[in-house]
């Protein structure tokens, strides 16, 4: 039987009612946007569907969809950390727009899915399989983010990258993707 796939992202679990709270998360069928039951199984999902475990959904595991993007951006903050504050903002349904706020800081504000932490790289080296889409623009701030973390946390940067190279060559490199 085939199954309708439609959702951008899956969830191996429910949101629950509190602050993030999670349900059901033995449960072999995934969630559509981490609420809506489905009959579907991560071995359902095609190949373009890459399991992610991001903040943004209560640090369940789930799964996105990196077919179809017709846009990505990336925000990253000066922290002494890799990737764990920073953002991917995906659309796919139109470019982003960006607004900056009173603060000085830039936001994207039509985007359709944001996850942060450390499945960035493989999201974007998956949106460049499975998209015809333009991640220059992210690959450049990602590679300022490093650059950032390198000369500001070089405690931190050694633990976290070790080398001073691209982080997509060198992640690569090291079997992480």
């Amino acid at each position: 039987m085939k199954k309708r796939i439609k959702s951008t992202i899956y969830t191996e679990g429910k949101f629950g009612k509190g602050w993030r709270e999670i349900c059901d998360i033995d449960n072999p069928y995934l969630y559509s946007h981490g609420r809506y039951p489905t009959k579907i199984t991560a071995a359902d999902l095609p190949e373009d569907y890459l399991r992610i475990h991001s903040r943004v959904i209560w640090y369940m595991y789930g799964y996105i969809k990196t077919s179809g993007i017709v846009d990505m951006g990336y925000t990253w903050m000066k922290e002494n950390h890799l990737f764990k504050d920073d953002y991917i903002f995906i659309s796919y349904k139109e470019k982003l727009k960006t607004k900056v706020d009173k603060w000085g800081f830039k936001d994207y504000i039509n985007y359709d899915l944001c996850v942060c932490g450390n499945d960035i790289i493989k999201i974007v080296l998956a949106a460049e399989k499975y998209s015809d889409v333009d991640t220059s623009e992210v690959r450049k701030e990602i590679e300022k983010k490093r650059i950032w973390l390198r000369d500001n946390e070089p405690e931190e940067y050694d633990r976290m990258v070790g080398e001073d190279e691209d982080i997509f060559i060198l992640w690569k490199k090291k079997g992480y993707i």
